[in-house]
């Protein structure tokens, strides 16, 4: 049988290791498939050719391409490549110095990215230099940002990221304001080679949805805060949003508490922010409430994706968010996962896996549910569902392959042995 392997090397944060072996065809044999819903395929083979997933057929069914690369993955449990739905390396000071980002980059292999609000000309590269082999990293998808008036002029990190240029010049930064030039505003933004707009704070809804309109017929998706003031969720998701991000935004929904009271986000670093985005008073917040029912529904009805943003470090407020996140299951709202946090190197996994498996020993999903939001509802959340998410034929061959079957424990999502990013295999021996 003819072999085919080519092994790479490259230099990351000055340390020489593999970075991938390449491969134009290989089969992944004895393999069991994570099917979503369905019923896993066991004892499978996958064919994988220029980076799409070939075919998949039972093992021994088929005969296997003589210019294959075989790869005995008898007993191993393949699941797609994970999505992070909300990360901010692109406010990294990209455009100063790549170095955090790219040291960064390495851990997030096994996925695929939404960058939120960061410097999209630097990501472009980044993007560039991860899709060409030059370094290890996710494939990266990112946003533009909308905000009112006050907040493009006084915020700190759009400074940090329109560096060189303003905020006025750079497209990836929308100033939301009545009689503004919605058609002209969006078609920059899409020449910024950005897949969503980010709504951020102080826009009222009337303007999020004339935006979002413009944002679809150009093929872009529409993602915002959840409470992105001065109006509660319910009136963002009415406006046609794809997806909506943070458990703290549907605290606003309740009606002892006023989102229009404040418009976070301005003359800001982020010190504070909390106070700004969260109520005054945490107790008056009720999860059993008619105006919270009727949230849900009208985001179960429309599709919406709830991009949580689960963990964080506070435990009081770690279980209000259970709370809702909970009720949110429950009334059958779609979940991503997205962490929002800058991810520690030292640690072994980046962030996402912590957030996937607390939404599982918090009870709010099922393995196999948490598994569909890692991987189909993310793919949903950036658009690109019709080429990622699931393990079928003709999709992108990103997938993890782990040793042990992680709907019996979830934590077996770390059971990592190689991952299949765009066709080219990357085993973790080689860069944990």
């Amino acid at each position: 049988m003819k072999q085919k392997l080519i092994f790479v090397l490259a230099a990351l944060i000055n340390i020489n290791f593999v970075v991938a072996q390449s491969v134009d065809t290989y089969a992944l044999v004895g393999v069991e498939i994570f099917n979503g819903e369905s019923a896993d395929l066991h004892n499978m083979t996958i064919i994988i050719e220029d980076g799409i997933i070939k075919d998949i057929f039972e093992k021994d069914s088929k005969a296997l391409p003589n210019s294959a690369t075989v790869i005995d993955a008898n007993g191993h449990y393949v699941i797609p490549g994970l999505i992070d739905t909300h990360v901010h390396m692109g406010q990294k000071n990209l455009s100063q110095s790549a170095d955090a980002s790219r040291k960064e980059f390495r851990k997030w292999i096994y996925t695929t990215v939404r960058d939120m609000g960061g410097d999209a000309r630097a990501l472009s590269i980044e993007n560039e230099r991860i899709k060409t082999n030059q370094q290890i990293g996710p494939d990266i998808y990112y946003s533009a940002t909308v905000g009112s008036s006050d907040m493009i002029a006084k915020d700190l990190r759009l400074k940090r990221v329109t560096q060189g240029i303003g905020t006025e010049a750079a497209g990836y930064v929308i100033e939301a304001k009545q009689d503004m030039d919605i058609s002209g505003s969006v078609s920059k933004a899409a020449h910024s080679n950005v897949t969503g707009l980010k709504f951020y704070a102080g826009i009222p809804v009337d303007i999020i949805k004339a935006i979002t309109a413009e944002a679809h017929q150009k093929g872009l998706k529409s993602w915002a805060h959840f409470t992105v003031f001065p109006d509660r969720p319910i009136e963002v998701v009415k406006a046609g949003v794809d997806v909506v991000s943070h458990v703290w935004g549907a605290f606003w929904q309740d009606t002892d508490v006023d989102p229009g009271e404040t418009i976070p986000f301005t003359d800001t670093d982020f010190e504070g922010a909390r106070a700004a985005i969260f109520p005054k008073d945490l107790s008056v917040l009720n999860t059993d409430s008619p105006e919270l029912d009727s949230l849900f529904k009208e985001m179960r009805e429309r599709n919406v994706i709830w991009d949580l943003t689960y963990v964080v470090p506070n435990p009081e407020t770690q279980k209000i968010y259970q709370k809702y996140a909970v009720a949110a299951s429950k009334a059958g709202v779609t979940f991503s996962t997205g962490t929002d946090v800058f991810n520690d190197i030292s640690e072994p996994f980046p962030s996402v896996f912590t957030e996937i498996e607390r939404l599982v020993s918090d009870g709010i999903l099922s393995p196999r549910q948490v598994l569909i939001a890692a991987t189909l509802n993310g793919a949903k959340a950036i658009g690109i569902e019709k080429t990622h998410g699931t393990v079928e034929k003709g999709k992108v061959a990103n997938l993890v392959v782990l040793k042990k079957n992680p709907n019996e424990d979830i934590t077996n999502i770390r059971e990592i042995n190689f991952t299949v990013k765009n066709g080219v295999i990357y085993y973790r021996k080689d860069y944990n």
